[in-house]
């Protein structure tokens, strides 16, 4: 009589041991950023493009659905964007995304120039949305810093 009176305990201590595991075997990418450029001398699109490096801990593939990106240079809106992507992050990897940000309406020419030699305090603000196996995850960065910029070719001494 024992047996059927317990025969509930093994799903029971199943279920509860399954909920942590899922937490044990996911971890959460870490999102960071390597460069931000400014190319004035870009026509075909925005001249402001974002490195992120995206480490993928997991023994498993993931990939991203959703990009957002807000970046400020001394304190001024520079460009955001807000996308729909797909991008396969391999297991245990490192990736390098570069996104390419439209610029903010009020942003000028003039100003564009000026931050585009010299020391900048970079912030960008971000948050990225993950297909995982155990479902959808979105992941907020946030990074600030200061960052040399410098227009002139790399074959020019400085």
């Amino acid at each position: 009589m024992v047996g059927p009176a317990w025969s509930w305990v093994g799903p029971v201590l199943l279920l509860i041991a399954c909920t942590p595991l899922g937490f044990w075997v996911y971890t959460d990418p870490v999102v960071t950023v390597s460069r931000v450029s400014l190319q004035l001398r870009r026509t075909m699109e925005s001249p402001v493009v974002v490195g992120l490096v995206v480490d993928n801990p997991n023994d498993y593939a993931i990939s991203t659905e959703q990009i957002e990106v807000a970046l400020r240079l001394d304190g001024l809106p520079i460009g955001k964007l807000k996308r729909d992507s797909t991008v396969a992050l391999e297991m245990t990897a490192v990736s390098n995304l570069d996104v390419v940000l439209p610029l903010e309406k009020r942003v000028t020419p003039k100003q564009l120039a000026a931050l585009n030699t010299g020391t900048h305090n970079f912030a960008v603000q971000g948050r990225a949305t993950f297909r995982t196996p155990f479902g959808v995850r979105r992941v907020r960065f946030q990074q600030e810093g200061a960052m040399l910029f410098d227009e002139r070719p790399p074959s020019l001494p400085p």
